[in-house]
């Protein structure tokens, strides 16, 4: 439901922007201080994740999210356009999605046995993609039939549904730790795990490097979300409902990818899917400006989002395996800090990319960069061992390469 919001406010505040401003920087200044303020809060928030109910946690970002999200939907209502407000606000949100992405992945597989771990992380990705779909298509329609406010009001309303939904989980979320280890009771204790999650992960390089190396693919890919509603409002000079459904077909190929995962995983080895999807994605990003009509853009982007998944389920779901319950937020956490850390500095370059070389140029140096990066994959040590072990030895995986670290 929350996603379904997600794809709303993302069509909405971009038209809105772009119908206050016309300009490309604009967008990139109310997105960038949020993705900023979200990255570095995510691994803050991770150590609360490792210590409390995940579940509240989760309802806890939901409902703060639908309260921001109410203020926002008021300056839309009385056509309040405050470029600096936005951002604030924005921002605000963020803060709830932090402590959202740190408690979220430990949930499923605290109610999944293990041996149907991945089919799980399929699933969840399919329902979010389909939640894609429906948030871009839903989002582009309101925008274009009944405005800019109602797309925004169906965003608040999705927080709320989603934050009153998950209370109703009955599973217990608290994470498992050993008895002699309490949970944080003080600031020095939060500090103690904070920079122990930071140590650990920099010794098991396999991670490090992993994380390292989709931090400079998402630097690559940031631009994305400035550079769509610009191709399709200023360049294509398309309606609202053609940026949701070009946001959809991205989310299309993710549930595309969902599904054929367990297929391709028959005839080709993890790290050599990963490797072709890098470059399928980048060769959707290259192609995209120079596809002409309606149809094709979107068959481009349905192959970034067809690669974006497969790649993400097979990482997600081996790091599941091989972390242990009591340290997965922290690590899921610092983990997505550190591949998205480039992430806000590669929307604000792209913004300015865009603004001085064009959209064709933007688009074609981020495939490039893409389709560069794929063999790169081969230089992490250890890789295709953690790609394909096995439920039943993922838990001897750290013991065996990296002794004494994670206990």
């Amino acid at each position: 439901m929350s996603l379904l919001g997600n794809g709303c406010r993302t069509v909405a505040l971009s038209w809105w922007i772009l119908e206050k401003t016309g300009s490309a920087k604009a967008i990139a200044s109310v997105l960038v201080p949020a993705m900023i303020v979200s990255l570095v809060l995510l691994p803050v928030f991770g150590p609360l994740g490792d210590n409390f109910s995940r579940k509240k946690l989760i309802v806890i970002a939901d409902l703060g999210r639908f309260l921001v999200g109410g203020v926002v939907a008021s300056m839309v209502y009385y056509d309040y356009f405050n470029l600096v407000l936005l951002a604030v606000l924005y921002t605000a949100s963020s803060v709830g999605t932090a402590l959202f992405n740190a408690a979220e992945p430990g949930i499923i597989p605290l109610i999944v046995e293990k041996k149907k771990w991945q089919t799980a992380f399929q699933q969840s990705y399919g329902i979010n993609a389909f939640a894609g779909v429906a948030g871009g298509v839903v989002g582009g329609l309101i925008v274009s039939v009944f405005g800019v406010f109602c797309a925004i009001l169906t965003d608040a309303a999705s927080f709320l549904i989603a934050g009153l939904s998950s209370n109703l989980i009955r599973a217990n979320t608290v994470p498992r730790r050993k008895r002699k280890v309490p949970p944080i009771k003080s600031l020095s204790h939060w500090k103690a795990e904070f920079f122990d999650g930071f140590r650990l992960l920099f010794k098991i390089q396999v991670l490090f490097w992993l994380a390292i190396l989709a931090m400079m693919i998402n630097l690559a890919q940031a631009p994305l979300w400035v550079a769509l509603p610009v191709f399709v409002k200023l360049v294509r000079n398309m309606p609202a409902w053609y940026l949701g459904g070009l946001e959809s077909s991205i989310a299309l190929g993710a549930i595309a990818g969902s599904l054929i995962l367990n297929g391709i995983q028959k005839f080709l080895k993890r790290r050599a899917i990963l490797i072709y999807c890098l470059v399928l994605q980048g060769i959707g990003f290259m192609l995209l400006p120079w596809a002409p009509g309606v149809i094709l853009p979107m068959a481009m982007l349905f192959g970034v989002g067809l690669g974006s998944s497969m790649a993400n389920i097979q990482f997600e779901t081996q790091l599941a395996l091989v972390i242990p319950d009591s340290h997965r937020s922290r690590f899921n956490s610092i983990i997505d800090f550190l591949c998205l850390g480039l992430y806000p500095l590669g929307t604000a370059l792209g913004s300015l990319l865009i603004a001085q070389s064009g959209l064709y140029v933007t688009l074609g140096i981020m495939g490039l960069l893409n389709i560069l990066m794929a063999p790169l994959i081969l230089l992490i040590p250890k890789l295709p061992e953690l790609l394909e072990v096995s439920v039943h030895k993922a838990g001897g995986f750290l013991k065996k390469h990296y002794p004494g670290i994670v206990v």
